[in-house]
């Protein structure tokens, strides 16, 4: 199972929904037509003939000018939805966690349940190579549930109910999360948003009359015969568009049950080979199963997003479920289970406390601080291969971080003055100019911080800065647009400071760019205008040209990196002309093709990257510059890579 494989079957059924919607516009068109056409063939109009005479006679089914006028107005209504919806969902997963009636995640809080999932979320997104999500909770949701949602990895969110963090063990946990990492990973969570607009529009008779519904009940009928009048009509044509509406929701199930389905046992497999622990999330869909609750969301705007949901919300489907039933897809998990769920309780007052609780971040992997690890072709050529992504790697990854590391990415000023440290020059003389402008700009005590962090962590290896990093997003999300903009003017300043950018400095300015950008500027994932390698042979000999230099150490070595990727890219039709004299390669220059990279099919982002590791590791050791030029060029053409660490 490939993740960009799934990317790409996620982008092909993009145009699939596109036909699915025309289709439902076309049915609910004709529907509505149906009970109003039916309604006037039973009743009796009075028409005038030639000569003025008055007569009446049966109305009829079909009226070309009352077609075009439904179709009109219905396709109006649906449209204005769809635009409706699919702007306000470009504000990325908090959106939706917000019509969920979730709360955002304090990451110092000190509710045991909630630093237990805020440790398992970190774990699987270092492991994943994505920046850490906001984590949300619907407290008032006893069921045992969760989603991803976004339009990118840059402004992701993860989901999840009261009963979910409460009810489950931290192996369960661990598979539930797994499960909606693999929606990220897949490519899902983007088809998902789509989704959501789309059916918001085919849905919208129907939700304008459930809201004119929720108003009626709260009129007084202690009012005028006038205003009674009024109530009554409007009651009338709630109840109209319910019927009505339900036509669009109707369609709109058959959609989602028709988009996510399979893709639900596709996640429940990634997250098996994520966790290597098929109890995992077998035992959460058992406790599902097993409890009252079940996995029921009560709030009102679920139904709109169900088929986001880690299993069925409960919500009325028309008889086309989102989620295949939980006991087919625990067989499909377990194959000898005995058909019994497990019961869950709630735990008891006072039993999680600090001094009873232990730590959240044990996780029953082995610890130890990342080190450069001597990287296999047979390993490389995996890549995107779920086996490759392993949750026990996070979470090495997290026990080789000091815990006030940790601490500091989790508080907004000090991720701030975190990254400046790692931006400071080793040069004494120019980092002493740039602590001079981080104390102009951004305080005397954001400089302190800056260069405690530069002698803290100025020689760890690039695993773990990476991972902090990555940790850091979160809290910088939480910054104001102007808190934003003067971070990332700060951060542009000291990498241009010294008049070159060196590896990491580009690392981490592509890791910002992508991540920060889309949830401060909106910024939209570009369109695949690119669907095969050949399309960018030039650009890649450039790609290709500076990858082999980082990673040779002389002349031979730079031919034999360069070869091994050019006869990798000739596979799949790309005939490289030669490498490229040092003017014409290098970072500078690298910008260009990973910009039109990002504008091409997951399948080519793979390639491009299997490409790019083989000339940075030809000699099979990833060190600290490789590891931060790929993580770069992933990030900055849209695709991921996982740590690699022994």
């Amino acid at each position: 199972m490939n993740f960009y494989e799934a990317q790409d079957d996620a982008r092909r059924r993009t145009k699939w929904l596109i036909g699915y919607f025309v289709l439902a516009v076309v049915g609910v068109v004709l529907a509505i037509y149906a009970i109003l056409g039916l309604y006037y063939a039973t009743q009796t109009v009075v028409v005038v003939d030639a000569a003025g005479n008055r007569m009446q006679q049966a109305g009829e089914f079909w009226d070309l000018e009352r077609f075009l006028t439904i179709t009109v107005l219905t396709t109006g209504v649906i449209l204005a939805g769809n635009v409706f919806k699919s702007f306000q969902l470009s504000g990325g997963g908090a959106v939706v966690a917000r019509d969920m009636g979730g709360r955002q995640v304090d990451p110092h809080t000190t509710d045991t349940d909630e630093r237990k999932l805020i440790n398992v979320i970190e774990e699987m997104a270092i492991a994943s190579g994505v920046p850490v999500p906001q984590i949300w909770v619907m407290d008032q949701e006893a069921g045992i549930n969760a989603f991803a949602a976004g339009t990118e990895p840059g402004n992701a969110v993860i989901g999840v109910t009261r009963g979910c963090i409460q009810r489950l063990t931290r192996s369960e946990l661990q598979g539930v999360m797994a499960h909606e990492f693999s929606h990220i990973l897949n490519g899902d969570m983007k088809l998902n948003m789509r989704l959501i607009g789309w059916l918001f529009g085919i849905m919208m008779l129907s939700i304008i009359g459930r809201e004119l519904m929720f108003h009626m009940q709260f009129m007084s009928m202690r009012r005028s015969r006038e205003n009674n009048n009024g109530a009554l009509i409007g009651l009338i044509a709630a109840i109209a568009l319910l019927v009505v509406g339900s036509i669009g929701v109707f369609f709109a199930r058959m959609i989602q049950a028709a988009i996510s389905r399979q893709r639900e046992y596709l996640a429940d497999a990634s997250a098996v080979q994520f966790t290597r622990d098929p109890s995992s999330i077998a035992g959460a869909l058992k406790k599902i199963g097993g409890q009252q609750y079940g996995s029921e969301v009560k709030v009102g705007k679920a139904s709109e997003a169900s088929h986001m949901f880690f299993a069925d919300g409960g919500m009325f489907s028309y008889g086309f479920a989102t989620h295949p039933p939980l006991d087919v897809r625990i067989k499909a998990i377990e194959a000898d289970w005995d058909g019994e769920f497990a019961d869950s309780h709630l735990p008891e007052v006072g039993s999680q406390r600090a001094g009873n609780s232990s730590d959240v971040r044990a996780s029953g992997f082995g610890g130890g601080a990342p080190a450069p690890l001597q990287v296999q072709r047979e390993q490389w050529d995996q890549l995107g291969e779920v086996s490759q992504t392993n949750v026990s790697v996070g979470a090495a990854v997290m026990q080789g971080l000091d815990s006030n590391w940790i601490d500091a990415c989790h508080d907004r000023e000090q991720a701030q003055a975190m990254i400046f440290g790692l931006l400071l020059a080793s040069d004494r003389k120019l980092q002493s100019g740039e602590i001079k402008f981080i104390k102009k700009s951004m305080g005397a005590a954001a400089a302190d911080l800056a260069e405690h962090w530069h002698g803290v962590l100025g020689e760890e290896h690039s695993s773990k800065k990476i991972a902090l990093i990555d940790l850091s997003i979160p809290s910088l999300r939480l910054l104001s647009h102007p808190e934003y903009e003067r971070f990332l003017h700060a951060t542009h300043w000291l990498i241009a400071s010294d008049g070159q950018v060196d590896i990491f400095e580009f690392m981490l300015q592509k890791l910002i760019e992508c991540h920060l950008s889309s949830f401060f500027d909106g910024a939209r994932a570009p369109r695949v205008r690119y669907t095969k390698l050949g399309q960018l042979t030039s650009e890649l000999n450039v790609l290709i040209s500076t990858m082999a230099g980082v990673g040779a150490t002389n002349g031979t070595d730079l031919q034999t990196a360069y070869r091994s990727s050019a006869d990798d890219l000739a596979k799949h039709g790309v005939r490289l002309p030669g490498i490229l004299p040092p003017e014409q390669c290098g970072l500078h220059l690298v910008e260009g093709t990973l910009a039109k990279l990002a504008e091409s099919t997951p399948i080519m982002k793979r390639d491009a990257l299997h490409a790019c590791g083989l000339a940075v590791m030809s000699d099979g050791v990833l060190g600290s510059q490789e590891a931060e030029l790929l993580r770069a060029a992933a990030d900055a053409m849209g695709a991921t890579i996982p740590p690699f660490v022994k």
